[in-house]
């Protein structure tokens, strides 16, 4: 989870409000279908933009992630692309 810019863990959340981790999983986290709906959509962006000939640190600015996450995003698409 991100606050303020910083990632934090639940466990750490959940020290801080008094609450058990499980409970602030509840309040923030996400279901396992939103999850993979948004991953798919962050990988085939990475691999549309690149594909539109952008360097990786331009990709990377759009999809407002560091180039690291952008070209992993980009190897999982054409990893699960690759039978098609």
């Amino acid at each position: 989870m991100i606050i303020n810019g910083k990632k934090i863990k639940a466990k750490d959340l959940a020290k801080l409000a008094e609450v058990s981790r499980s409970t602030v999983i509840k309040y923030y986290g996400i279901s396992r279908e939103d999850y993979l709906k948004e991953a798919s959509k962050k990988r085939s962006l990475s691999f549309q933009l690149r594909s539109s000939g952008l360097k990786w640190k331009e990709v990377a600015q759009k999809m407002n992630t560091t180039q690291h996450s952008a070209i992993g995003y980009y190897r999982r698409y054409l990893a699960l692309h690759k039978t098609e």
